[in-house]
């Protein structure tokens, strides 16, 4: 092209994270996602065979070359490869991969109710935020203190609190609103025992309503809970990807990327971009105005809560393992760029080490572990960290291990969260042929962590995969097979899948899950030993994580990620992050509890223990290298 002449440029933005990129007419769709550093893979090499980088285009035309990896009726509805698609006009391209989740394990208002009775949080609906009708009196010559004095007074009057205060939001608007309705007004006001402050005055309204969000960042996926805070019933819930696994998909990475240059500031980005879609997600199906979100209450592990606030966490990861901050009072949700009311609040749950954080102090809330002085109980939330708390009523120790995504879904081949057309639970018959439950009945897309634990337990137990993990290729040559990524199991073909790909598990992907599996197992081999505890001297175990509600125990101790005990003993309570925030946001005095948890729980640093690597390897075959520690599977394959 001649000097002086402009090559035509168009604009691609990719949702959900509303990131944007010019690049010259013709470009591969491919070159333009690699630009903006999305993480998307092509295994194939852009030859448009593997059907992996597959993206749906909801605006502007493009040009895609015929392919088999794609049907007729996918290309019918926007679907492409970006690989085969050369950009020909400004686009908006949705990446299919993290788009809204409907993730099955979060908790609704009636799990709350049907469970309340078992939880240690306070189920007495007492929010910080309340809705207060007021009626100030009229300034006279005789009265004539200031319309805030009087507002203060009328407030103090009415609820009986001795300290008062008001934000300057409040001022501009309080002369023409006290005067609209001759004094007649309500009042959003903060309220911690004998204090409050009056956050915003309002016209009185009748069917006034006010809002709260109760957010769990996890390092895969974000959930929230929008909820009225004049019933408490949950009103709408969003879940999707957090954005920040473009940048690494577990925390390590993550710190290892903010040390560059603008990154810390790019994960905040992105973790807040997140939330916001899904308030923006949450507020419009239920038809609530994002003013009337006035308080969020916030859960998520260390690494998390300080890359939501911009602050540097790697010394988190460097000894003594100190975060900059384990809690902190209420903070404007101003300050993070929220789509809230402007005087809204944020509150953190209580982290209690550089690995152990406030997804944990919240968690326990929605369990029984805090109610009986006598019973020890153990709490494992496996998901992208595993974190595990053992005790009862008096006491808490509590560790957590590097265990990986794996059992969320990434990192694995096919491997997805707990979400429409995700295999949940699988069975394989003697011929090695899978049959399989899918959630929400569509044909399958990939496997999500319950059903990765019944697929490797599967293999294991029919004797396709040794040990080490490693397939035994010649039980069954039209299954296992050699493919581009090595010996693989075919789980489904292409023809029986939703995207038109064989769907299999590779001996990388056993590896990942051996990893995860064999983390969290050492982790609470190592907290038991550090209280003197045997394995069948915990009473209770409650699972929680992505897929902690769905997760077939027998599976779950056949592969060696539960201890072998006795069925009855272990309990599934889904995202307790989640509904701990909820209680949080439900009754104050769960904040307080939390605060308290966080404090009086013993915190074990894993990374010094000399112990651990050797607990560690040992867990890294199935189940373990000590048969004598799983009587059950050694009776299974005897």
């Amino acid at each position: 092209m001649g000097k002086g002449i402009s090559q035509k440029k168009h604009r691609v933005t990719f949702l959900p994270f509303d990131i944007s990129v010019n690049v010259p007419e013709g470009t591969k769709l491919a070159d333009a996602i690699q630009k903006v550093h999305l993480p998307f893979s092509f295994p194939c090499g852009g030859e448009g065979t593997c059907g992996d980088c597959i993206v749906r285009i909801t605006h502007g035309t493009y040009l895609a070359k015929p392919t088999a990896a794609l049907s007729g009726q996918y290309i019918a509805e926007g679907f492409a490869l970006a690989c085969q698609t050369d950009i020909t006009d400004d686009l908006v391209i949705v990446l299919p991969d993290f788009a809204e989740l409907t993730i099955k394990t979060i908790a609704s208002s009636e799990f709350f109710q049907s469970n309340k009775a078992n939880m240690s949080g306070f189920i007495q609906f007492n929010p910080r935020l309340i809705l207060t009708e007021l009626r100030v009196p009229s300034p006279t010559l005789e009265d004539n203190y200031s319309d805030l004095e009087r507002l203060e007074k009328a407030y103090k009057k009415q609820t009986g609190i001795k300290k008062v205060s008001s934000s300057l939001s409040v001022l501009p608007k309080l002369a023409r609103i006290l005067r609209s309705k001759k004094g007649s007004v309500q009042v959003v006001s903060f309220r911690e025992t004998d204090e409050a402050q009056i956050v915003d005055v309002l016209t009185p309204a009748r069917d006034k309503k006010i809002y709260g969000l109760a957010c769990d960042i996890g390092t895969s996926t974000v959930a929230l809970h929008l909820i009225d805070l004049g019933s408490g019933d949950i009103v709408s819930t969003t879940s999707s990807l957090n954005q920040q696994i473009k940048c690494g998909e577990d925390i390590i990475s993550r710190i290892n990327y903010s040390q560059k240059p603008g990154h810390l500031k790019e994960l905040q980005k992105l973790v807040v971009h997140t939330i916001n879609n899904l308030i923006r997600n949450a507020s419009q199906k239920s038809g609530v105005s994002q003013a009337d979100i006035y308080y969020a209450v916030f859960t998520g592990n260390t690494t998390m809560s300080h890359l939501l606030l911009k602050i540097d966490p790697h010394y988190i990861r460097e000894e003594p393992y100190v975060p900059t901050f384990n809690d902190l009072p209420l903070f404007p949700a101003a300050e993070l760029g929220l789509m809230m009311n402007p005087e809204a609040k944020i509150s953190l749950s209580p982290s209690v080490g550089s690995y152990v954080g406030g997804d944990i102090t919240a968690g326990l809330l929605s369990t029984p572990i805090l109610r009986s002085a006598q019973k020890i109980s153990l709490f494992i939330d496996a998901g992208t960290n595993g974190e595990l708390v053992v005790g009862n009523k008096d006491w808490l120790m509590t560790c957590a291990c590097s265990a990986g995504p794996a059992f969320e879904g990434s990192g694995i081949q096919c491997g997805m969260p707990a979400s429409e057309g995700a295999i949940e639970a699988i069975k394989l018959d003697t011929t090695g042929r899978a049959s399989y439950r899918v959630i929400g009945g569509t044909k399958p897309k990939g496997l999500c962590g319950s059903g990765l634990v019944d697929l490797l337990a599967e293999l294991f137990i029919h004797g396709y995969i040794d040990r080490h993990g490693k397939f035994r290729k010649e039980r069954n040559p039209d299954r296992i097979m050699e493919s581009e990524e090595g010996i693989v199991f075919l789980v489904e073909d292409h023809a029986h899948s939703f995207w038109g790909n064989d769907i299999c598990i590779t001996e990388k992907d056993i590896a990942n899950l051996l990893r995860t599996k064999g983390a969290v197992y050492s982790a609470c081999s190592i907290l038991l030993k550090n209280v003197g505890l045997r394995n069948d001297e915990i009473a209770s175990i409650y699972i929680a994580g992505g897929f902690g509600q769905h997760l077939d125990v027998e599976n779950a101790i056949r592969i060696g990620l539960l201890p072998d005990l006795e069925r009855e003993r272990f309990h599934y309570i889904g995202n307790s992050s989640l509904l701990g925030a909820y209680l949080i946001l439900f009754s104050d005095e769960n904040r307080a509890m939390v605060q308290n948890l966080a404090k009086k729980m013993t915190y074990i640093e894993l990374n010094t223990e000399p112990s651990y690597m050797n607990e560690f390897t040992g867990s890294m075959f199935l189940p373990h290298t000590e048969m004598k520690l799983f009587p059950s599977v050694k009776k299974l394959l005897s």
